[in-house]
Protein backbone atom coordinates (compact mmCIF):
# COMPACT_ATOMS: atom_id res chain seq x y z
CA UNK A 1 0.00 0.00 0.00
CA UNK A 2 1.11 3.69 -0.48
CA UNK A 3 1.87 5.10 2.73
CA UNK A 4 1.34 9.01 1.35
CA UNK A 5 -0.39 10.94 -1.39
CA UNK A 6 1.44 11.81 -4.45
CA UNK A 7 2.67 15.22 -4.42
CA UNK A 8 3.88 16.60 -8.29
CA UNK A 9 4.46 19.65 -10.04
CA UNK A 10 4.02 19.89 -13.69
CA UNK A 11 7.67 20.60 -15.37
CA UNK A 12 6.89 23.77 -17.48
CA UNK A 13 7.72 23.96 -21.06
CA UNK A 14 7.99 20.00 -21.08
CA UNK A 15 4.97 17.95 -22.61
CA UNK A 16 3.48 15.71 -20.29
CA UNK A 17 6.53 15.46 -17.77
CA UNK A 18 5.84 15.82 -14.00
CA UNK A 19 8.39 16.23 -10.64
CA UNK A 20 7.71 14.27 -7.47
CA UNK A 21 7.43 17.26 -4.46
CA UNK A 22 7.69 14.61 -1.88
CA UNK A 23 8.88 11.15 -1.40
CA UNK A 24 6.20 8.63 -2.50
CA UNK A 25 6.75 5.68 -0.10
CA UNK A 26 5.34 2.14 -1.68
CA UNK A 27 5.06 -0.97 1.37
CA UNK A 28 4.07 -4.32 1.25
CA UNK A 29 5.09 -7.09 3.95
CA UNK A 30 8.46 -8.11 2.51
CA UNK A 31 9.56 -4.56 0.84
CA UNK A 32 9.40 -0.87 1.05
CA UNK A 33 10.12 1.42 -2.53
CA UNK A 34 10.77 4.90 -1.72
CA UNK A 35 10.40 7.28 -4.89
CA UNK A 36 12.71 10.27 -4.04
CA UNK A 37 11.87 14.07 -4.43
CA UNK A 38 12.51 15.75 -7.74
CA UNK A 39 12.62 11.81 -9.44
CA UNK A 40 10.71 13.33 -13.10
CA UNK A 41 8.11 11.32 -14.37
CA UNK A 42 5.45 10.78 -17.16
CA UNK A 43 2.48 9.06 -15.33
CA UNK A 44 1.09 6.31 -17.33
CA UNK A 45 2.15 5.70 -20.99
CA UNK A 46 -1.03 5.57 -23.05
CA UNK A 47 -1.35 6.55 -26.18
CA UNK A 48 -2.86 9.57 -27.21
CA UNK A 49 -5.58 7.62 -29.03
CA UNK A 50 -7.08 5.82 -25.95
CA UNK A 51 -6.58 8.71 -23.57
CA UNK A 52 -10.23 9.67 -23.84
CA UNK A 53 -11.00 6.35 -21.95
CA UNK A 54 -7.68 6.13 -20.04
CA UNK A 55 -6.18 8.95 -19.65
CA UNK A 56 -2.28 9.24 -18.97
CA UNK A 57 -3.03 11.00 -15.01
CA UNK A 58 -6.14 11.96 -12.69
CA UNK A 59 -6.68 7.98 -12.45
CA UNK A 60 -6.81 5.57 -9.75
CA UNK A 61 -3.28 4.45 -10.94
CA UNK A 62 -1.60 7.52 -10.72
CA UNK A 63 0.76 6.53 -7.99
CA UNK A 64 1.22 3.46 -9.82
CA UNK A 65 2.33 4.75 -12.73
CA UNK A 66 4.93 6.72 -10.71
CA UNK A 67 6.24 4.05 -8.89
CA UNK A 68 6.18 1.78 -12.19
CA UNK A 69 8.44 4.41 -13.65
CA UNK A 70 10.95 4.71 -10.68
CA UNK A 71 11.08 0.95 -11.16
CA UNK A 72 12.27 1.39 -14.76
CA UNK A 73 14.52 4.41 -14.58
CA UNK A 74 16.52 2.45 -11.58
CA UNK A 75 16.13 -1.69 -12.46
CA UNK A 76 15.80 -1.74 -8.90
CA UNK A 77 13.48 -5.31 -9.68
CA UNK A 78 13.46 -7.22 -13.03
CA UNK A 79 11.65 -6.06 -15.66
CA UNK A 80 8.73 -8.68 -14.81
CA UNK A 81 9.09 -8.25 -10.81
CA UNK A 82 8.25 -4.44 -11.64
CA UNK A 83 5.14 -5.31 -14.07
CA UNK A 84 4.12 -7.07 -11.36
CA UNK A 85 4.55 -4.70 -8.53
CA UNK A 86 3.19 -2.02 -10.79
CA UNK A 87 -0.50 -4.10 -10.81
CA UNK A 88 -0.17 -5.00 -6.90
CA UNK A 89 0.44 -1.49 -6.41
CA UNK A 90 -2.70 -0.10 -8.88
CA UNK A 91 -4.65 -2.89 -6.93
CA UNK A 92 -4.27 -1.03 -3.50
CA UNK A 93 -5.01 1.72 -5.27
CA UNK A 94 -8.41 0.89 -6.11
CA UNK A 95 -7.93 0.48 -9.52
CA UNK A 96 -10.65 -1.79 -10.96
CA UNK A 97 -9.24 -5.27 -11.23
CA UNK A 98 -10.23 -5.46 -15.10
CA UNK A 99 -8.39 -2.18 -15.98
CA UNK A 100 -5.41 -2.77 -13.60
CA UNK A 101 -4.93 -6.08 -15.90
CA UNK A 102 -5.36 -4.65 -18.95
CA UNK A 103 -2.22 -1.63 -18.48
CA UNK A 104 -0.13 -4.96 -16.82
CA UNK A 105 -0.66 -6.70 -19.57
CA UNK A 106 0.51 -3.47 -21.74
CA UNK A 107 3.14 -3.20 -19.50
CA UNK A 108 4.17 -6.69 -19.80
CA UNK A 109 3.51 -6.75 -24.04
CA UNK A 110 4.81 -3.31 -24.87
CA UNK A 111 7.50 -2.32 -22.09
CA UNK A 112 10.57 -3.56 -23.42
CA UNK A 113 12.06 -0.51 -24.71
CA UNK A 114 11.22 1.54 -21.86
CA UNK A 115 12.57 -1.20 -19.27
CA UNK A 116 16.04 -1.69 -22.18
CA UNK A 117 16.44 2.14 -22.09
CA UNK A 118 15.50 2.53 -18.51
CA UNK A 119 12.70 4.76 -19.27
CA UNK A 120 12.88 7.97 -20.91
CA UNK A 121 13.17 9.71 -18.23
CA UNK A 122 16.30 7.75 -16.92
CA UNK A 123 18.47 10.26 -16.56
CA UNK A 124 16.38 11.76 -13.76
CA UNK A 125 16.68 8.60 -11.44
CA UNK A 126 18.78 8.09 -8.73
CA UNK A 127 18.45 4.85 -6.31
CA UNK A 128 16.62 4.92 -3.17
CA UNK A 129 15.29 2.01 -2.07
CA UNK A 130 14.43 0.08 1.02
CA UNK A 131 14.39 -3.80 1.18
CA UNK A 132 12.66 -5.31 4.47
Amino acid sequence: MFLNDLIVKRVVGVKNTWIVQQPLIYQKINLCIKVPKGFIFDFASVPKLFWNIFPPNGGRYDRAACLHDWLYATHIYTKSESDYIFYIAMLDDKTPKWKAKLFYWAVKLFGKSAWKNGGKLKKYAGKDEIKL
